[in-house]
């Protein structure tokens, strides 16, 4: 892995030293051409003579040059860029040393031209020595070949050919080191940005990670795991409050290979209160815990002597606090490392702290869903109650009343009529209202609810509805005798005769079907009619002012059950609503245990 890394570093690098030479290219090249023109000045100077063999070597310089350029200007041949840039520079120099030859030129001139112009390319072109060797004994031998074609010096010849030789060797050398300085460079540029990406890959692992679940003690054994993993420790203690007013709770989590093992710690937690103070506390430091801090855990949970501590705060509040051993040697801790360790102590602060609330708001709604039930079994309750209360009590009341006017009708004689019609009269009446105050008990719990079931309820209402209002409502069932635990059968109940309360009082319907079966699931009860619908969705999400309790009833009772409630309507395309309960049905011996 070693090696292939290296691998990848020295190709990238070698693209960007062509990438750095097609940069530089006019630059390199222009600077021969300024050193030939300098030495082309020069010799003008002194020998005017020379004008034209002067401008036909700088002219064949410049069109080399030029080619040089354009040529690593194009994209084909921009691979090629250094061998390009090389053999145009070189062939400058070549241009200059032929024409110290052909006009017989001073080769000291000669040599002080070549040297500054290896020297300054060698600075100005970063190719290494793979360019500059070519480029310094290309014209070392150019230099050669001008002496041994008749270019004398006024030093002696052995100055000449060392003072080129030396500035060839000395233009290599410092092209190498430029190079090792340059790779040397690159290197860390690229391990600093490989460091960065492993360090955002790894913040985005952990931030998924510790934010994939709620459940708290989830969240602390990932936020132990990721922690662990990511600053390559081996023990860690985890201190956190379950809520700011509680007091405080421990883990400690080891890493073996891949596994983690957290194990809770014991003690008096008032104790571990001076962990949350040590060092800084807004930033990771490395800490040492006093005898008095490291005797409040003990046994395999005890505090080595140099620990990291990594505080985990969420807006304002210390939420909880990490200490992990770094070893009784220490360990060199760069800012890079402590900003990691900054950022995923913030990041596994959040997770705790959004756990916690998600703790908070569970219990709240199972508090809330508690006092729910209990507000509907009181209300049922109640109902029971005063049904039973209007039928044993009222009911039978009524009856005497009816019997004692009947008996006062047949004592009566034959010569008060009028007042035995009145009797007559007073009876119906108690009559009727015996008959409305019974048909109000039923709607408030029917007693063949409890004797046969939540489908003979549910028939016998629909009967009294027809007979009442002339709304025709049908009840399917493929199994009549299906019976479920009496909580359930009354919740189907109350769901049919809120439905059909709507219906008779909104709807304007004039068929009601009623569908009553088993799933695999559960019970299905399914209420549609045909009458005028409405805006189901604008209902539950915005209900009007006049709205009342029904359907938000309806819904509150089946979540009770852990059901669904589905409810489909459209203005002027009737409704239909659904609700899925789960439960299995009971024979009727424990139905009527469980009653």
């Amino acid at each position: 892995m070693a090696t292939r890394a290296e691998t990848a570093v020295l190709t990238a690098f070698a693209l960007e030293t062509r990438r750095v030479i097609a940069r530089r290219a006019p630059l390199g090249l222009g600077f021969a051409l300024v050193v030939a023109a300098v030495a082309g000045l020069l010799e003008l100077a002194y020998y005017p003579a020379r004008l034209s063999m002067l401008l036909t070597a700088f002219g064949a310089e410049v069109v080399l040059g030029v080619l040089g350029i354009l040529s690593t200007r194009h994209e084909a041949l921009r691979r090629h860029v250094i061998p390009i840039t090389v053999a145009a520079t070189l062939g400058i120099a070549l241009c200059m040393t032929v024409y110290a030859a052909r006009v017989g030129a001073s080769g000291d001139a000669l040599a002080f031209a070549l040297i500054i112009f290896l020297t300054g390319v060698a600075l100005l072109c970063p190719w290494g020595a793979r360019g500059q060797v070519p480029l310094a004994v290309g014209t070392a031998g150019s230099y050669l070949a001008a002496l041994a074609a008749g270019v004398r010096s006024d030093l002696p010849l052995p100055y000449g050919i060392l003072a080129v030789a030396g500035g060839g060797v000395t233009s290599v050398l410092g092209t190498v080191f430029l190079e090792l300085h340059r790779q040397a460079i690159f290197q860390q540029r690229a391990l600093l940005e490989r460091n960065r990406d492993q360090q955002m890959a790894t913040l985005y692992e952990v931030s998924r990670t510790v934010t994939s679940t709620l459940e708290l003690q989830q969240v602390l054994r990932l936020v132990c795991q990721t922690v662990l993993s990511a600053l390559g420790f081996e023990h860690l203690w985890l201190f956190w409050r379950e809520a700011p007013e509680r007091a405080l709770r421990g883990l400690l989590a080891g890493r073996t290979d891949d596994q983690v093992t957290l194990t809770e710690v014991t003690g008096d937690p008032a104790g571990w209160e001076p962990f949350l103070h040590l060092g800084s506390h807004d930033v990771p430091s490395l800490v040492e815990p006093s005898v008095e801090e490291r005797a409040a855990l003990s046994g395999p949970c005890a505090l080595p002597s140099l620990v990291l501590r990594l505080p985990l705060r969420f807006q304002s509040e210390l939420v909880g606090i990490i200490l992990a051993d770094v070893g009784n040697e220490g360990r060199v801790l760069t800012a890079h490392f402590l900003d990691l360790a900054a950022t995923l102590g913030n990041s596994a602060a959040m997770a705790i702290a959004t756990a916690r609330l998600y703790t908070l708001v569970v219990q709240q709604q199972a508090e809330l869903q508690r006092l729910s039930n209990r507000r509907l079994d009181v209300v049922e309750e109640g109902m029971r109650r005063m049904s039973r209360e209007l039928h044993d009590g009222t009911c039978q009341a009524l009856m005497a009343i009816k019997l004692e006017l009947a008996l006062l009708e047949r004592r009566l004689g034959s010569d008060v009529g009028a007042l035995r019609a009145s009797v007559r009269d007073i009876g119906a009446q108690v009559l009727d209202v015996m008959h409305g105050v019974r048909q109000m008990s039923h709607l408030l719990h029917p007693p063949v609810l409890d004797d046969f079931g939540a489908l003979a309820a549910i028939e016998s209402t629909a009967a009294k509805y027809r007979e009442a209002s002339g709304l025709e409502v049908r009840v399917e069932c493929a199994d009549s005798g299906m019976r479920f635990v009496p909580a359930v059968e009354l919740l189907l109940f109350r769901v049919f005769q809120e439905a059909l309360t709507n219906v008779v009082k909104h709807a304007g319907a004039r068929r009601v079907t009623v569908r009553f079966a088993r799933e695999e699931s559960g019970v299905v009860l399914e209420i549609a009619d045909d009458g005028a619908g409405f805006d189901a969705h604008a209902y539950f999400r915005t209900p009007p002012p006049s709205a009342g309790l029904g359907l938000l009833s309806i819904r509150e009772r089946v979540a009770h059950f852990g059901g669904r409630l589905a409810v489909l309507s459209r203005p002027g395309d009737g409704t239909r609503i659904v609700v899925r309960v789960p439960a299995e049905p009971v024979s009727t011996t424990r139905v009527a245990a469980a009653g």
